[in-house]
């Protein structure tokens, strides 16, 4: 099931993380934690990527809406 911003309201209190090889918590995207500039849209169950060929802590920076997410 994906989770939208309704359903992800706990998101905005506190910050989300992710590592590298772990399951995305949440449709988002995302950028490594120290990286300026960098987003990565990862959705809801994939595994979260590399960063630069190593692996990298995740911030959430925007949960996506169902309007964003196309099969």
């Amino acid at each position: 099931m994906l989770r939208t911003t309704a359903q992800a309201t706990s998101t905005r209190s506190r910050t989300v993380t992710a590592t590298t090889g772990t399951h995305c918590p949440v449709s988002g995207e995302w950028a490594p934690v120290g990286a300026d500039g960098t987003v990565c849209r990862v959705l809801e169950g994939s595994m979260m990527p590399a960063f630069r060929n190593r692996a990298a802590e995740w911030e959430l920076v925007e949960c996506l809406q169902r309007r964003d997410v196309h099969s």
